[in-house]
């Protein structure tokens, strides 16, 4: 078997938070976002974050709009979103990149959403952009 020569590869940057970090948060995200919990959420983002969710709908800017955005999925959800990883979050530099099974803890009817979230970290760890891509084509009614 050969030897690998790293030279061959691109080399990624690797400024930023970490890659354990970027997952954990990542991850936690998603259990937070399931348990409704706004404020845990709210403190994974840096408090002049941006998010646009889904891209196309424009953005929301800081704790009060992200707030905001998230408190009115939850009461149109009815609690909780769970955001289940579709395999693993992948990491370069200071970027997570992750898809999600999004699905609403107590809503009526049985839903699922596939979401790809794309989130940049500062040094300290904080989300500072988040971008989620998903549409109809991505909503499945389940029963």
């Amino acid at each position: 078997m050969a030897d690998v020569n790293e030279s061959d590869f691109i080399q990624a940057p690797t400024d930023g938070p970490g890659p354990d970090h970027i997952r954990w948060a990542m991850e936690t995200y998603g259990q937070r976002m399931g348990a409704a919990d706004l404020p845990g959420v709210l403190a994974l983002f840096h408090p002049d974050a941006v998010i646009e969710d889904p891209i196309g709908t424009g953005e929301k800017h800081g704790h009060a709009g992200i707030g905001e955005f998230f408190q009115a999925g939850f009461d149109a959800m009815q609690g909780g979103i769970l955001l289940t990883l579709d395999g693993a979050v992948r990491v370069v530099g200071r970027y997570g990149a992750a898809a999600y099974i999004a699905k609403p803890v107590n809503y009526p009817v049985a839903v699922e959403i596939e979401t790809l979230d794309v989130m940049e970290f500062n040094d300290d760890g904080l989300i500072v952009r988040m971008t989620a891509y998903w549409g109809d084509t991505n909503r499945k009614i389940l029963g």
